[in-house]
């Protein structure tokens, strides 16, 4: 039996310091008879809070072991733990992928926390190797569970086969471990077809989004005229005025910063300070672009198509003015 429902399944609610939330956890799809290995979709702006997902999904009775497979955020998991969660687990370890230690122990990790390294990314076997050592060796009584951070990284590094093959010997191995696992998906950066099939591996699918993006309003008048008011921000978003919206492949940071720093006559380093700090997060919060700041990628925002007749038309007045002028 599938049960399917809008409403919010979050027990724990992902905020900022101040407390105000900012991200929303719904439930797409789950079966009661399922497996137990939840597919996290995050539609969320930017990498600022990838482990979110895995404290905000945990129930009140928290697991006796935890298991993160990340790419290179092995201290920055053991520290979001800390700070997320009081009470410390009985075991909890890390793959951290694509860092080359062997075996160490963050300063302020618990005292049963290792870290191990698998340095090649495309190394799957190892990768899984390596998750499977910590299962087997933990108790078989209490509840464990595992949280694999990116697979968007995965694509990078196996492509979009070796990525799908690899999820799947990854739910099998924590099978094996009964673990129940979380695995994150950004669906932005992937095509439609991908997302459906890594999604049939899955029987709970949970869709993780930013509070403030889901309640948002469409730009104003006014706020289109500022969005396209910096000519860095204008040709930012005339780069991406052509894509195809079926499109999802992102552009990154430092090819607009080529792209942007020659017509302007700027410092390349200068224009992409100014894109990262000031006009990339401008655009975003207007939802004209999808800004994934931890990924450096951009892409064209739920609302773009708000902005577009009002970029077009300033392109053409530029264009208009180059063409008259001696």
């Amino acid at each position: 039996m599938t049960a399917t429902s809008e409403s919010s399944t979050n027990p724990r609610p992902n905020s900022t310091e101040e407390g105000t939330d900012v991200q929303d956890t719904r439930l797409v799809r789950t079966s009661v008879d399922g497996n137990s290995h939840t597919l996290v979709l995050r539609r969320t702006g930017d990498d600022s809070s990838e482990f979110g997902p895995l404290f905000d999904l945990l129930p009140d009775d928290e697991p006796n072991d935890v298991l993160a497979v990340t790419h290179e955020q092995s201290a920055a998991f053991l520290q979001r733990w800390r700070e997320r969660i009081d009470r410390r687990p009985r075991n909890i370890g890390v793959v951290s992928v694509g860092e080359v230690m062997r075996s160490a122990t963050p300063a302020h990790a618990p005292a049963q926390s290792v870290v191990r390294g698998v340095a090649d990314p495309t190394d799957a076997e190892g990768i899984r190797d390596a998750a499977a050592s910590y299962l087997d060796a933990w108790p078989d009584d209490g509840r464990t569970v595992a949280y694999l951070d990116s697979t968007t990284e995965l694509v990078d590094d196996l492509g979009g086969e070796g990525a799908f093959e690899f999820l799947r010997e990854f739910r099998r191995t924590l099978d094996a471990g009964d673990a129940a696992g979380y695995v994150c998906l950004r669906p932005a950066a992937h095509d439609c077809e991908f997302v459906r099939e890594v999604g049939a591996l899955f029987d709970t699918v949970v869709e993780c989004v930013d509070s403030a993006a889901v309640a948002s309003a469409k730009p104003s008048v006014s706020d289109c005229f500022t969005a396209i008011a910096d000519r860095r921000r204008r040709l930012v978003l005339a780069e991406l005025l052509d894509e195809d919206d079926r499109d999802y492949e992102k552009r990154s940071v430092t090819g607009l910063a080529d792209a942007v720093a020659p017509r302007i006559e700027a410092d390349r380093e200068w224009v992409t300070a100014s894109l990262i700090d000031v006009h990339l997060p401008k655009l975003a919060n207007l939802g004209v672009v999808a800004y994934d700041r931890g990924r450096e990628r951009v892409a064209r925002g739920q609302h773009f198509e708000r902005v577009e007749p009002y970029l077009r038309r300033a392109l053409d007045r530029e264009r208009q003015a180059v063409e008259e002028q001696p």
